[in-house]
């Protein structure tokens, strides 16, 4: 029978050391997800505007929901851990927040993605003039969805008319 020794210090730390060097690697293929990616090895996520919803509106505001539609183009999962947004209407801001969910979107695979807006009519007065020359809407929704090490910024703009 083979005695086993314990392992010593130096086998330790080269173990940690390595672990350490292998999720820094990790992380800096991922952070470069944020800007374009390197192309076929790790990629950014596309995010589109899926739909909007519009909820109850009262004296004091209203409500809508931005559905999003996230799509992973890479060969391995990403997990998100929340989303920060900002909604601009007429260029006036009528809505922001945050919101901590963890959602893992698969490799070559898409996830809708829920934001609630609330606003104040207060806000929505303030952009009533822009409204009423151009009888038009322009919409600028933004923020950055989150991963674990980093944030991914997005932005879609359009504009609708109004009858």
């Amino acid at each position: 029978m083979r005695k086993s020794h314990p392992p010593t210090y130096s086998h330790l730390f080269s173990q940690t050391l390595f672990a350490k060097f292998l999720v820094l690697g990790f992380a800096v293929l991922l952070s470069a997800c944020s800007s374009s990616g390197i192309k076929g090895l790790v990629e950014q996520p596309t995010i589109q505007v899926h739909k909007v919803q519009m909820g109850n509106f009262s004296l004091s505001g209203g409500s809508a929901t931005f559905v999003l539609d996230i799509q992973n183009p890479n060969n391995f999962a990403i997990p998100l851990t929340g989303l920060d947004y900002g909604l601009r209407l007429n260029g006036v801001q009528v809505a922001e927040g945050s919101k901590a969910e963890r959602v893992t979107i698969g490799a070559k695979q898409s996830q809708k993605l829920e934001i609630p807006l609330q606003f104040s009519f207060g806000n929505m007065l303030n952009m009533l003039p822009g409204l009423l020359r151009n009888r038009s809407v322009n919409y600028d929704l933004g923020g950055s969805i989150h991963l674990p090490w980093f944030k991914i910024p997005f932005n879609r703009a359009g504009s609708t008319n109004i009858q």
